[in-house]
């Protein structure tokens, strides 16, 4: 029975990486399966409503062989990004691909009444976008902060305004399948699930605060108290400029994305439209940026010696700058001439909240 499980999610874990719906006989050929092996798993999965057929492909002669894919819609996962005055709304099928998505104003309280206006707004969001409710798989809810390991208590949270261990009350009224975990480790999870070639990889998240996320061996890795990849809180400038932790020198306080938006009163858009327009003071203080950005990189990859992935608010804006951050990096790491271990993320701002409804979409797939 085992073994025919692995069977069965080898062969749904194949179909739903593939970008092209594939023929049976290429399928067993890739799977290096036998076509009665591989027959009985399709009926199995078939009949679970999770691949179908997508019609047929040219004949060499015969009957036209029939393509199959998997089914993206045949489950979703929603996730829900909570941040001091926003909350970001996602809803992704078992592709990754998204159905629907929403940024709402809201100040965040750690309050069951939060937690029921919350709960409010996606139900009122399912139905505005017409996801049934019995294909969901669960929400996944992530913050910026340290979440105990069984979702009880928000360790510290301090752009949410909590600095000390304060009980989970959000999501107590909620009646769905439910995990509350912190925003960038979520972030990193979506960024690696289902890349084959991928098995580690740090991932660091540019927004309102700075974290991250360490993915070793093909698994996340928490830390021993749940605490692990807070690179925003990595001193680079000992004294230096205090962050909302209430220490100095955190790249928290040089790399978040108050530095380019809320210190100057501006949005990052208004920043980058004023940065390309020549701005002086503008273009100091991302030339800065950029120096400690690139500072955090060498570290991260001196530290862990793998690719690292940027996400966030900010990472949609660092493509146009590309070269001019590989060149600083080149610079300060000694491990590397190239400083080609860095890329940036799919999502950009969408990243977290994506990354928390992978979750369930890579728990449920473990399942079948």
């Amino acid at each position: 029975m085992e073994v025919r499980k692995q069977n069965r999610n080898r062969v749904y874990r194949h179909l739903i990486a593939l970008p092209e719906p594939i023929t049976k006989q290429d399928l067993a050929y890739q799977l290096s399966m036998s076509l009665p092996t591989l027959t009985q798993n399709m009926r199995e999965l078939a009949q679970a409503g999770l691949i179908g057929s997508t019609g047929t492909t040219d004949s060499t002669g015969g009957r036209r062989p029939k393509l199959i894919a998997a089914i993206p819609d045949a489950r979703y996962a929603v996730g829900i990004e909570l941040t001091s005055g926003h909350i970001r709304m996602v809803a992704v099928d078992i592709q990754q691909n998204e159905l629907a998505f929403q940024v709402l104003n809201q100040s965040f309280e750690n309050t069951e009444e939060y937690g029921r206006r919350l709960l409010s707004l996606l139900e009122h969001f399912l139905s505005e976008h017409e996801l049934k409710a019995d294909k969901l798989l669960g929400v996944g809810l992530t913050l910026p902060g340290i979440i105990s390991a069984d979702q009880s208590t928000i360790e510290y949270a301090p752009t949410m305004g909590i600095r000390e261990p304060t009980e989970n009350r959000i999501t107590a009224p909620f009646s769905y399948p439910h995990r509350l975990d912190n925003d960038a480790t979520c972030g990193g999870f979506g960024e690696w699930w289902n890349k084959p070639n991928r098995e580690n990889m740090a991932y660091l998240s540019l927004g309102r605060g700075v974290g991250g996320a360490i993915l070793m061996g093909g698994r996340l890795y928490a830390g021993e108290n749940h605490r692990s990849a807070e690179f925003g809180h990595m001193c680079i400038h000992p004294g230096g400029r205090l962050c909302d932790c209430g220490r100095r020198g955190c790249l928290e306080a040089y790399c978040s994305s108050a530095r380019l938006s809320t210190d100057l009163d501006l949005t990052l858009d208004e920043f980058f439209a004023e940065l390309q327009n020549g701005n002086e003071s503008y273009q100091h203080r991302w030339e800065e940026y950029l120096n400690d950005l690139a500072a955090a990189l060498s570290n991260i990859h001196i530290m862990l010696d793998c690719d690292v992935v940027i996400g966030g608010s900010v990472s949609q804006y660092l493509p146009a700058y590309e070269e001019r951050l590989r060149a600083k990096i080149r610079a300060q790491d000694p491990m590397t001439s190239q400083g080609e271990y860095f890329h940036f993320c799919r999502n950009h701002s969408k990243t977290n909240c994506v990354g928390a409804a992978v979750r369930f979409i890579s728990d449920f797939i473990e399942t079948v």
